[in-house]
């Protein structure tokens, strides 16, 4: 009785093993005829990609951009990136690299109030000893999604800045920017979108929090797709500083091939070229143009005055990008630093340091 329920589970497993068997050789018949039937048929898929490149425009509806200055709004901000660009909401959904999963049709979709779209920390260094003002800056973002208000985005920030020297002026030791910008981009149709952002902050050494650590900055920027090789954007940038309020935005980006492109975009010209790609990620070199600075309300000592102080000047970056698969970017640049100018409002200590160097590193996930 024993010999004959072991015959009976053995004879069972067999029997479902079998039936396993078939199963599983059905389905991949069904899906060796999908992929390969003739690509005449209406049944006919291609196969998967295992690699698409998310940084060259496919159709003229598909631009990039990247962001990069923390000292004044990106002029083609997106939120991701430390260059100039054109909004990432026009790529499609399917640029991706490597297959992406399955939707399930019968399932119902929760569509959160906030989700995390990027982050962003750097660091920047400019030497400086004696009268030669140095600059120390830390500086971090994070960037959110609404889902249920497509193309709408904030993103608040906060960066110090460790001021080493001059010892001819009385400049504090660290001055803070703290902000939250509230950006909309809307596609019109396949040639137009625009964008607008608004973001209210405080840039203060935290002795004087008034009136006049309160700056307003933004934007309003236009774009048209004119082909696949070319695109023009147009627009103001207002700054809210004590030098300079507003600066136009206008230019154009031309791709040369799939691996390079030039940004004749004013107030940030960059040229960016591709070294390699492979299945994990890009790397990229780039030369560009910045224009740096901010405007801060300190309390000068020793006689505890208030005042406001901007600081100003112009930077030629040369840089080396690494876009991996995962969404995480690296930027390392090094720079020349020259017009710098140190103005108060009270005309008070105004000089002008001189040149020096920068090196900065850029990590967004």
């Amino acid at each position: 009785m024993l010999i004959q329920s072991y015959r009976t589970v053995v004879l069972m497993l067999a029997l479902g093993a079998f039936l396993f068997w078939g199963a599983i050789d059905s389905c991949s018949a069904q899906n060796r005829k999908t992929i390969f039937d003739d690509p005449d048929g209406s049944e006919y898929s291609p196969l998967p990609q295992r690699h698409q490149t998310i940084f060259m425009p496919r159709d003229e509806s598909q631009i990039q951009q990247t962001s990069q200055s923390p000292q004044i709004p990106d002029v083609l901000d997106a939120e991701s990136k430390a260059a100039l660009g054109i909004p990432p909401q026009l790529l499609k959904e399917d640029q991706v690299w490597g297959t992406t999963d399955e939707e399930c049709v019968d399932c119902e979709t929760f569509v959160p109030m906030l989700a995390h779209k990027s982050a962003t920390g750097s660091v920047t260094w400019l030497p400086g000893n004696d009268d030669n003002l140095g600059i120390f800056t830390l500086y971090l973002s994070e960037t959110v999604d609404l889902p249920r208000l497509e193309g709408f985005t904030i993103t608040p920030r906060f960066g110090v800045h460790y001021l080493d020297g001059p010892v001819r002026t009385d400049l504090p030791a660290r001055v803070y920017d703290t902000s939250v910008s509230f950006r909309w981009f809307n596609k019109v149709n396949e040639k137009w979108s625009y964008e607008l952002e608004v973001a209210p902050g405080v840039y203060s050494d935290f002795k004087n929090v008034t009136s006049d650590s309160l700056r307003i900055t933004g934007k309003g920027l236009a774009y048209y797709v004119h082909s696949r090789a070319k695109q023009f954007v147009m627009g103001v940038v207002y700054l809210d500083r004590e030098d300079i309020m507003m600066l136009p935005a206008a230019g154009m980006i031309m791709w040369f091939s799939e691996g390079s492109r030039l940004e004749l975009i004013f107030p940030k010209p960059k040229f960016t070229y591709r070294l390699e790609k492979d299945e994990h990620l890009e790397r990229w070199a780039y030369v560009a143009g910045e224009f740096g600075g901010g405007s801060w309300a300190i309390r000068r000592s020793p006689g505890g005055i208030d005042d406001v102080v901007t600081y100003s000047d112009l930077r030629l970056i040369g840089g080396l990008e690494t876009k991996h698969t995962n969404g995480k970017i690296s930027q390392l640049e090094v720079g020349l630093v020259f017009s710098r100018s140190l103005e108060y409002e009270s005309n008070i200590g105004n000089y002008d340091p001189s040149p020096t160097a920068m090196l900065r590193y850029q990590l967004t996930f």
